[in-house]
């Protein structure tokens, strides 16, 4: 008799899980094995499952989608192209002739194709646009040098020898893996962005293209560091004046590329706290998003407290600490046919800043940053306007410095003297790029205008009764209003074969309003006129030429200018902590200007990727700083003022190679190097980098990623005499050792040794000799939802 359990059980159709037995060998009932009313439960649960996977079968359908990837200049296949499935971990690679296959379940995704020398690009794809079709996607080639670091958890083969940015705890160790970059350091972070030896006004830095002008006068509030990770997409570093979208300079630009809301999921969030023993660095970060409809909204936080950091064998230096937080906030909108408007609002403070090397220490440095973007894509892509992109902007940036907790009875400079310094800048502006296709030729014209005003003075507050208080005007009420034209043409000319060129017309007006800054300055040049005006004209030309589909040669040519900084044209003794010089500006400036050459090579096959470039970087008018005997007379103190060098020279190159070493296993390196000369004093340029290089081995696996890391610097001897206090520096050799493990429910954990070695070290671009840090354990753990 069966159990009451068992009848509800049958009754219900819930088969019993002792109803399948009694089986018979030889009963004609048991002809599959089982009882009859096996063959009728089993009937009933084959139908309910068969009826669940029709039902439940469009969550689990899938469509294949099959393409090829074409440079659309030379009309020859792209290998080794990255392609990523956005929103996803997943993706794949094209083949020798540019041919892919991906899989995906139902749905719509955006691809995104990637590849070293092209333009990123992003695809939607449908079951009903790939089903039976082969889908053609055609690349534009940047022609120029153009190194972008993505911040996604794939970085592509051919990519920089970035290690995948996600990993790493710091926009500065983005920009350091490309070979040609460097950092001039003053601190235990903020350090200024080096492209090539060059630095300061000779290269570009900025946010999105927003312009933010440093508050002050000796360059410890760089741009870089207004950006952390988690709210950084991309940063893009063009080395040379080749690329004149981002500004007229002669060194290059860094683009740092802000994280925008995303359509494609209703919420999502990251977070992230780690510690660093170096410092007893603590930090916390987060992001996350919503998305519903036509809105869209981002956001990200994060904080950081650190200690005085110890070098190499070494004890903490003390001032070296800092505390700093950092918020962005987006929301975006979506209306009409391919038009989206987004509101952007970044702020960025640090405060207790050390800066053991230097005078005084930073008490805070903040900075905001509002925008309004009106963003238009073509829908279908089938008329002459693919792209335009609008942006008006905001910025405004604060800064102090005192030297409170110095014992300033013990120095050289300015002895018994406590010097509290405040410097602002607020810059408004708008930028609008419009991208034409014309046929085959690919048309992007820029407009770029911006005003900015700065400020910046210092008290000095006499320990000694018989020496008054004084006031100092380092920059009294500064003026620039600046703006630019931009066109930027490229085509094909042959099979094989493209070229594209860049011209660009800069105009800028600058003076200086405060009665006694103008006083000062006309005292000294002898003149009433401090107003000054600078136009002229750049232009670039590269020809991209394609051995075979895996080997591409690029010759680029430029005729740039750039203008003097306003701290050049209009500074009032500004103390260098280089040379120990205190500097005037020169409202007679000339404009800066570069004839470049570059020779470049890419081969990119299944198993390994080379670059290799070189380059001659001629200069006149070079800015540079000279003995004025006008104000030194019988000061203790030394006084120079800026002035116009006439040649300049800077010659260096880059090797960077990418080995498969198999299916999950990578290795990389990359060496630079860069010869500058003052032609004029026949001795080196200052500050200029030593043959660096740097290799790595990596173990990439879908949850987990490991990397062993040296870096290496050669002794630099070539040192300035005119700049006084610069002297040589011995090279180095630097182990890291980093990795990371994602675990169930969205959790990862990060860890690393930095400097395993603890090596006592210093780069040459430290002020001051400042040692590097020593050895750092440091752990995090994130969690992604």
């Amino acid at each position: 008799m069966s159990s009451r359990a068992e009848t509800e059980g049958r009754s219900r159709g819930i088969s019993h899980p002792y109803v399948l037995q009694d089986i018979k060998v030889g009963d004609p009932s048991a002809t599959l094995g089982m009882t009859t009313s096996g063959v009728q439960i089993f009937l009933k649960v084959s139908i309910i499952l068969a009826s669940y996977l029709l039902l439940a079968s469009p969550a689990f359908a899938q469509y294949t989608v099959n393409g090829r990837v074409l440079d659309a200049d030379a009309d020859v296949p792209v290998p080794l192209v990255n392609i990523l499935v956005m929103g996803t971990t997943e993706g794949t690679v094209t083949d020798d002739d540019g041919r892919f296959m991906l899989p995906l379940t139902d749905g719509t995704y955006t691809l995104r194709f990637s590849a070293l020398g092209f333009a990123t690009q992003t695809i939607d794809v449908t079951p009903e646009t790939s089903s039976g079709n082969t889908l053609t996607v055609r690349l534009k080639p940047t022609v120029t040098w153009h190194d972008e670091v993505l911040v996604q958890a794939h970085a592509p083969l051919t990519g920089d020898l970035a290690a995948p940015p996600n990993k790493l705890n710091a926009t500065e160790d983005l920009i350091d893996r490309i070979a040609g970059a460097d950092f001039l350091q003053r601190a235990n972070f903020a350090w200024e962005p080096v492209i090539r030896g060059l630095s300061a006004g000779q290269i570009g830095v900025v946010i999105d293209g927003i312009k933010v002008v440093g508050a002050c006068v000796d360059k410890m509030d760089p741009t870089s560091a207004y950006v952390e990770v988690e709210n950084l997409a991309a940063v893009e570093l063009t080395k040379g004046g080749f690329d004149l979208q981002h500004g007229s300079q002669i060194g290059g630009a860094v683009n740092l590329v802000t994280e925008k809301p995303r359509f494609d999921r209703p919420f999502w969030l990251n977070a992230e706290a780690g510690f660093e023993s170096v410092s007893a660095l603590r930090r916390v970060r987060a992001a996350g998003g919503a998305s519903h409809g036509r809105f869209s909204v981002r956001g990200s936080l994060s904080y950081k407290l650190s200690d005085d950091f110890a070098p190499g064998g070494t004890d903490a230096i003390a001032y070296s600490g800092y505390e700093k937080n950092n918020g962005k906030l987006d929301l975006a909108y979506r209306f009409g046919q391919g038009h989206q408007l987004t509101a952007s609002y970044l702020a960025d403070n640090a405060w207790g800043i050390g800066y053991p090397v230097l005078l005084m220490d930073a008490t805070l440095a903040a900075a905001k940053i509002y925008s309004l973007t009106h963003t238009f894509e073509a829908p279908r892509h089938d008329g002459h306007l693919h792209r335009w992109e609008t942006r008006i902007y905001r910025t405004t940036v604060d800064h102090w410095m005192d030297d409170y907790s110095r014992d300033v009875m013990e120095r050289e400079v300015m002895r018994g003297m406590y010097m509290p310094m405040y410097g602002f800048t607020r810059t408004s502006g708008a930028l609008s790029r419009a991208e034409l296709h014309l046929g085959v030729n690919r048309v992007t014209l820029t407009a770029d205008a911006y005003r900015t005003r700065t400020f910046g003075d210092m008290w000095m507050f006499s320990l000694f009764p018989n020496i008054p208080d004084m006031y100092l005007l380092n920059l009294g009420d500064t003026d620039v209003q600046h703006g630019a034209l931009v066109a930027d043409w490229s085509r094909p000319l042959a099979r094989g074969l493209s070229m594209r060129s860049s011209v660009r017309f800069d105009y800028s007006w600058r003076d200086v309003e405060r009665p006694e800054a103008r006083a000062i300055l006309q005292g000294r040049w002898n003149t009433d006129e401090l107003a000054q005006t600078y136009a002229f004209g750049n232009a670039s030309l590269s020809l991209d030429y394609a051995l075979r589909p895996a080997t591409r040669l690029r010759l680029s040519l430029a005729d740039v200018g750039r203008l003097p900084t306003h701290v050049e044209n209009y500074g009032h003794y500004v103390y260098n902590y280089v040379d120990g010089f205190f500097y005037t500006g020169n409202p007679n400036l000339k404009t800066e200007r570069s004839r470049q050459i570059e020779l470049g090579l890419e081969h990119t096959t299944a198993r390994y990727a080379l670059r290799a470039n070189v380059y001659v970087n001629a200069i006149r008018n070079y800015i540079m700083g000279l003995q004025d005997d006008g104000l030194a007379g019988s000061s203790t103190y030394q006084f120079r003022v800026y002035t116009n060098a006439d040649r300049a020279s800077l010659v260096g190159g880059e090797v960077s190679g990418v080995l498969n070493l198999g299916r999950r296993w990578q290795a990389a390196s990359g060496v630079a190097y860069v010869r500058g000369q003052n032609l004029d004093l026949d001795e080196p340029l200052p500050l200029m980098p030593p043959l660096t290089a740097r290799a790595s081995v990596r173990y990439d696996a879908p949850s987990a990623w490991g990397e062993l890391e040296a870096r290496m610097a050669m002794p630099q001897n070539r040192v300035a005499r005119i700049a006084g206090t610069e002297d040589g520096t011995d090279g180095y050799f630097v182990l890291n050792l980093r990795g990371s493990y994602d675990l169930p429910r969205g959790l990862t954990l990060k860890a690393g040794i930095e400097n395993v070695l603890d090596t006592f070290y210093h780069e040459h671009l430290s002020f001051g000799n400042l040692p590097s840090r020593g050895r750092n354990v440091y752990a995090a753990v994130a969690v992604s939802i």
